[in-house]
């Protein structure tokens, strides 16, 4: 009997292409951070919302001291701020029809400020294995309280 040989097909092309995509798409995804290898001095806004005013004052008298913004313990900065607020939530007004804000009780709204040493990269800065980017959820933690914020602002020192 004789061989038939396997011509390329149209096919074949788009299951090359889509291979060669894929991969692409990998290594942007995971392989394609690269470093600057630069520290540099950043100052984070952390917001941590509808929080308990112990938790607030706790962080207030913090001011000055250490505190880590990973999950690694390593990776620190000071703290050079604290802003309190009355926390505000959004609530239907079913008379109205129309949403608008309350006070959550005795809740807080807690914005800190932290000067860190951080590794900037193309696309996040990096507290250790932690990325600190604006609107990302970060671990905030120190002598005594542990929670969590998201970073609303973030700007370099000295520029």
């Amino acid at each position: 009997m004789a061989e038939r040989k396997r011509k390329w097909t149209v096919i074949d092309t788009v299951i090359v292409i889509v291979v060669i995509a894929a991969l692409a798409v990998g290594y942007k995804m995971l392989g394609g951070k690269t470093s600057s290898g630069n520290k540099t001095a950043i100052e984070v806004q952390i917001h941590i919302a509808n929080q308990d005013a112990a938790l607030g004052e706790a962080i207030k008298a913090g001011i000055g001291d250490e505190v880590t913004l990973s999950l690694t313990e390593k990776d620190s900065g000071i703290l050079k701020a604290v802003d309190i607020k009355p926390a505000e939530i959004m609530v239907y007004d079913s008379i109205k029809g129309e949403y608008k804000l309350d006070t959550a009780g005795d809740n807080v709204d807690i914005y800190a400020t932290v000067e860190a040493e951080v590794e900037e990269t193309d696309y996040a800065f990096l507290a250790g294995s932690t990325q600190i980017k604006v609107g990302n959820a970060t671990p905030f933690r120190g002598k005594g309280y542990a929670t969590e914020g998201n970073v609303i602002v973030i700007e370099k020192v000295g520029e």
